[in-house]
Formats: structure tokens, C-alpha cells, sequence
């Protein structure tokens, strides 16, 4: 992880605590791939990404976005505080922000690691999954009744 992103987070988190003061949440540093931040209300936590969150302007919107959902919380408590709400709304007016979302990045989102193909005994039609199913019970097909069987799983090649 770059140095520079986590010394701007703790500036950035300093700001917001000294304007807009609450109970100082600790910052974590996650392995996220397909958000950037949460906003962990019971620990007190403002986690982030180590992969979606690379440059300052996307680390600023996102630690801003997460903040303002505990200042919501802090404001108003478990039941209103919480989500993308009025609460939250206006504490993301509170730090200069327009209340939207702002943190969907377009990542790169987990990729099947296989692919499973199944037949039906008695018709012959073949399904396609991304999974196994569990084996500790049989399957039938929903069109004709008969049993449905494994035939092939392809590996596939996520490099």
C-alpha cells in the first residue's frame, strides 16, 4: 500500500474530527475489492480499501462518505443513523458534500474460478453452473423428472 494514501487518510480524518468533532474512529486498511469503505458502527471503525482507494481524490470522497455515516450515527442514534437516509444526508451537507453515493468504483469484481456442467440422465439437457452442487442429496430435472448427474468442471484460468 502507498505510504502517501495512508498519511492523507490520517490528515483527512484529523480535519473531519477537528471541524465536525465525534468519538475518534480508528481506520483499518482491508483487502476490500469491491467497495471502498465501510462504516462499522459497532467497533467504532472506518475501514477502507487497499485496492479501490489509490489516488487522494477517491480516498478524500470515500473517508468523508464513511465519516459522515457515523457522524449520522453519532447524531441520532442506532435507528436513524443508520444507511444512506436523511440522517445521513444531512451529515454529508454538514461536510460539504452533495448526500450521494459517490464510492462505486468501477472494480474489477471476483471472477468464477470454475465452471461445472450437469445433464439430465433420462432427457439429456445440460446446465451450466458456477458451482458444485452439494452432493449430499440427488436432483431432478424440473422438466421431464429425471436424475440429474455431473458430466464435467472446467478450471478456469483467472490470470
Amino acid at each position: 500500500m502507498n505510504p502517501e494514501i495512508h498519511g492523507e487518510a490520517e490528515r483527512i480524518l484529523a480535519t473531519l474530527l477537528s471541524d465536525h468533532p465525534i468519538r475518534k474512529p480508528q481506520l483499518e486498511w482491508r483487502n476490500y475489492r469491491t467497495t471502498a469503505g465501510i462504516a462499522d458502527f459497532n467497533r467504532w471503525v472506518i475501514c477502507l480499501s487497499r485496492n479501490v482507494l489509490n489516488d487522494p481524490d477517491r480516498l478524500s470522497i470515500t473517508l468523508r462518505h464513511e465519516y459522515a455515516h457515523l457522524l449520522a450515527y453519532h447524531r441520532h442514534g442506532r435507528k436513524l443513523g443508520r444507511g444512506h437516509g436523511p440522517a445521513w444526508q444531512q451529515a454529508m451537507r454538514d461536510l460539504g458534500l452533495d448526500p450521494q453515493v459517490y464510492h462505486r468504483y468501477s472494480v474489477q469484481r471476483n471472477q468464477s474460478r470454475q465452471q461445472v456442467i450437469y445433464f439430465c440422465a433420462t432427457c439429456g439437457e445440460r446446465f451450466q453452473r458456477k458451482r458444485r452442487l452439494p452432493t449430499r442429496r440427488t436432483y431432478k430435472h424440473r422438466t421431464c423428472g429425471g436424475l440429474i448427474k455431473l458430466l464435467e468442471v472446467r478450471i478456469c484460468d483467472l490470470s
